[in-house]
């Protein structure tokens, strides 16, 4: 849906989900609805802040007046902003790398045309697939630990094309997830859990 300002998205994203969204999802709905923003980690902080505080309302939520001391330090603030660059660097790096290389989640999984960053009435899906006996498999990518609005994210996909195919089934990648994630997932058959391991490789720097 089109939103007139930011404060719109990021109470209506509020509302949707009861919380403040992560930082990474709200960076990318930002970019999606106002490609000229310079929105940053900081402005995450500061509604997440000004929302707790009581000073800007969510329609239809009662806030709580706590104020997360934190949020308001200057150094805390850029580490902050500094972590959210990194974390959506490394997002964006999986996100191209399993672009060209899908059946390494799965053997069979093909890219569907069109399907990096589908753009639907849930939201943006990261990769869309099919696999080996072509259904369709909707791929979530979480640079860190995913946590329950990850799952719940990948359900409201999954619905989505539930509308125009049948079986289709998800996939979520993260480098670790909530327990309550894990367990859910043994209710939702058609939703696997996939973790992501790192490997770095160093070379001398010769003078």
């Amino acid at each position: 849906m089109p939103y007139a300002t930011i404060k719109e998205l990021v109470l209506a994203e509020y509302a949707a989900g009861g919380c403040m969204p992560e930082a990474h999802r709200l960076a990318s709905l930002v970019r999606e609805h106002f490609p000229n923003s310079r929105w940053g980690a900081t402005h995450h902080a500061w509604y997440k802040s000004q929302i707790k505080r009581g000073l800007i309302a969510v329609p239809g939520m009662e806030q709580a007046a706590e104020l997360d001391e934190d949020l308001l330090d200057s150094e805390t603030l850029e580490e902050t902003e500094q972590a959210f660059e990194a974390s959506v660097s490394l997002e964006r790096d999986l996100h191209d790398w399993l672009a060209r290389r899908v059946a390494e989640l799965e053997d069979g999984l093909v890219l569907e045309p069109g399907g990096v960053e589908r753009v639907t009435e849930a939201g943006r899906i990261d990769l869309l697939a099919r696999d080996a006996r072509g259904h369709l498999v909707v791929i979530e990518l979480k640079a860190g630990k995913a946590k329950d609005a990850a799952l719940g994210q990948i359900l409201g996909y999954v619905g989505c094309m539930s509308d125009t195919e049948q079986n289709v089934r998800a996939i979520l990648v993260a480098s670790d997830f909530e327990p309550r994630v894990v367990l859910a997932a043994k209710a939702l058959p058609h939703v696997k859990l996939l973790r992501y391991e790192l490997l770095f490789q160093f070379k001398a720097v010769e003078p």
